[in-house]
């Protein structure tokens, strides 16, 4: 079964560049992947790459630092970014910060499914910008009393196994994994702390904050 499911999963992994051109993505994708396409990275850049988690915010000025560049895309999912990063790997940017995964997890797509994607993510950026600093991010929480995104309900124990796999994932390749899950948890559970939430999933001002002071010492 697990083999049947990793040929599919590279099946899709080749075929993403069509996949990605038919609009499969969305709307969303396209217009962001198409401008980022045309904003030139360079070696002295620090990339945030991920969804809607890195999108939402203004890292660049939260950080005061001009050279972060944030390529996050509302709704983007593992492949989505696999098929999008090759103009910023043709930059060579300095460090790159990934977070990607919950989406995948909506689709109800396993662990294993999710990190035998992540890893042919990661093996294109150790190839296509091997001098980059790889940062590895866990999944955050979530919480299931929010009504918004049902589809992520009940999945904390799937986040949990995507984010063992990822730290082990990091100290194959020689990356640096860094835990914000534990930091967004509310005292004595597994959910997403209410005060840095408004629907569950998205944070809230003050959970960017606590996200800046989790990356500010590999930011500098």
């Amino acid at each position: 079964m697990k083999r049947t499911c990793f040929i599919l999963i590279i099946c899709l992994l080749f075929g993403a560049n069509s996949f990605a051109q038919q609009g499969k993505y969305g709307t969303y994708y396209d217009q962001r992947a198409t401008l980022f396409e045309k904003l030139p990275i360079t070696p002295s850049d620090i990339v945030f790459l991920g969804n809607s988690l890195t999108d939402g915010c203004e890292w660049a000025e939260l950080f005061g630092n001009p050279h972060i560049k944030n390529r996050g895309i509302s709704g983007d999912v593992v492949l989505g970014i696999y098929d999008r990063i090759g103009p910023i790997l043709k930059g060579k940017p300095a460090k790159i910060f990934l977070l990607t995964g919950i989406n995948d997890v909506s689709h109800d797509l396993t662990a294993d499914s999710v990190l035998v994607m992540y890893k042919q993510l990661v093996s294109k950026i150790k190839l296509g910008s091997p001098k980059t600093k790889l940062y590895i991010q866990s999944l955050l929480p979530v919480n299931d009393e929010f009504t918004r995104f049902p589809k992520v309900h009940n999945k904390t124990q799937i986040i949990l196994d995507i984010n063992k796999g990822l730290k082990l994932l990091a100290k194959e390749k020689g990356y640096i994994y860094v835990d914000v899950y534990s930091h967004f948890t509310a005292p004595g559970t597994q959910s997403m702390d209410k005060k840095y939430t408004n629907d569950g999933l998205h944070l809230l001002g003050p959970g960017y904050l606590v996200w800046k002071g989790l990356l500010k010492p590999y930011v500098k």
